[in-house]
């Protein structure tokens, strides 16, 4: 089957690997929950801090594509470590919060229409993050633009994917949420593995 065989490949990824890789997800989580924690804003009323708030969370937005790097060269039998999480920050810092904010804002667009809609352009626009590790020279628009094009004919199985973790997802809600630390990785490589297998045949089309 299609689908075990990529959270095959993802768990012999994995295999040596879980420390590290729980490791970057929880960091990451750390990381992107930090403001809030730390600044505790009012809950009805708006003030400085809450300006702050989204200030450093558009700052923390190129970890978002540190961590999908890591998983991507882990589905490629790479070494990962911490240092991916900044590697956006030294390599493509600008590009990276402006990718970022131009997904949101296409998604928000889409969702303001229909739900659906919405949803199906969230499939479309996935792979944008896992493209600008093989092609860091594109633009946020070109990289997006990519992304739909590859997810042609592919949006369902990304789709069908996700739904084939449907119990391990289930079993992160009965843990009360710490179970997640084990899924969310697994998924994550399952996915990375998905786009290596898209991008190939891709790449294959093009060449026609």
């Amino acid at each position: 089957m299609y689908y075990s065989k990529l959270r095959s490949k993802a768990r012999a990824s994995l295999k040596g690997n879980w420390l590290i890789a729980v490791g970057l997800f929880v960091v990451s989580l750390l990381l992107f929950g930090a403001p809030d924690f730390i600044l505790n804003p009012d809950e009805y009323d708006f003030s400085w801090k809450d300006v702050v708030i989204v200030a450093l969370s558009i700052l923390l937005m190129p970890i978002s594509l540190g961590l999908i790097w890591a998983w991507v060269d882990l589905s490629r039998g790479k070494k990962i470590g911490f240092g991916h999480l900044l590697e956006p920050y030294k390599t493509m810092f600008g590009k990276s919060i402006l990718v970022s904010l131009l997904q949101s804002i296409l998604l928000f667009l889409w969702f303001l229409l229909l739900v659906i809609p919405g949803i199906i352009k969230s499939f479309s626009y996935m792979m944008t993050y896992y493209i600008l590790r093989d092609e860091p020279e594109l633009s946020p628009l070109q990289a997006i633009t990519k992304s739909r094009k590859m997810m042609d004919g592919h949006k369902g199985e990304a789709f069908v994917l996700g739904l084939s973790f449907i119990g391990w997802i289930l079993l992160g809600i009965v843990t009360i949420g710490i179970g997640f630390l084990w899924i969310a990785p697994y998924m994550s490589v399952t996915y990375a593995h998905f786009y290596n297998t898209i991008r190939a045949e891709h790449e294959e089309k093009s060449t026609f």
